[in-house]
């Protein structure tokens, strides 16, 4: 047993010389005070156009005066003025031409274009298609003054029973560039101008809107 404990005792202080030994010899030394030998380098160089940022005065807000009070700071600050509407476009005169047979807008065509079918629903036509790119309105119109005509000798001795109206007549309703404005003008419906008495109250019907 005391053996043991010897044998312990030895190893121990071996190991222990053996520790503080190492600690002397040269390549075990640490080199903390390096930096004791470092020296100061030249300081960086910053670019001249890096030396401030850019300034930018859009948001800047005014300084607000010396003394005075925050309504009067208010009142400094420039005033939002609201945007204001274009006025209103002037109102198209129309002209009705008897000779020409047709109805003259001191407007461009693209507007005469729109006021002329809001001027055929209002007097009551029938639009059945229409062409932007020629410009035509093909409408449908009775008119009422005219009666169907007899269809043979035995219909004219019915003289007591009444004449049914006529059945609607399919026109074209021309709007095309004038000059500096558009004309408007009444077509049949194989589309050549028509000069007659039914398309003389078509063009009196719309002139009526237009006008």
């Amino acid at each position: 047993m005391k053996n043991h404990r010897l044998h312990f005792m030895i190893a121990l202080c071996s190991s222990m010389l053996l520790v503080s030994g190492c600690s002397h010899l040269p390549f075990m030394k640490k080199k903390d005070d390096a930096y004791k030998s470092a020296k100061e380098g030249s300081p960086l160089e910053v670019p001249p156009d890096l030396t401030k940022p850019a300034e930018n005065d859009r948001y800047s807000v005014p300084a607000a005066p010396s003394g005075g009070s925050a309504a009067a700071t208010a009142t400094a600050l420039p005033v939002a003025q609201p945007i204001q509407d274009s006025a209103p476009p002037e109102a198209a005169h129309a002209k009705l031409s008897e000779q020409d047979n047709d109805i003259l807008l001191d407007i461009p065509v693209d507007h005469a274009w729109r006021r002329v079918g809001v001027a055929l629903d209002k007097a009551g036509f029938t639009v059945d298609d229409q062409d932007r790119v020629k410009g035509i309105y093909f409408v449908s119109y009775a008119d009422p003054e005219k009666k169907q005509e007899d269809k043979g000798f035995f219909s004219s001795l019915e003289f007591w029973k009444d004449k049914k109206k006529a059945a609607p007549q399919k026109y074209q309703i021309q709007v095309q560039s004038s000059g500096a404005g558009s004309a408007v003008s009444v077509l049949d419906r194989d589309g050549f101008h028509e000069h007659t008495e039914t398309s003389a109250k078509i063009l009196e019907m719309l002139y009526e809107q237009l006008k």
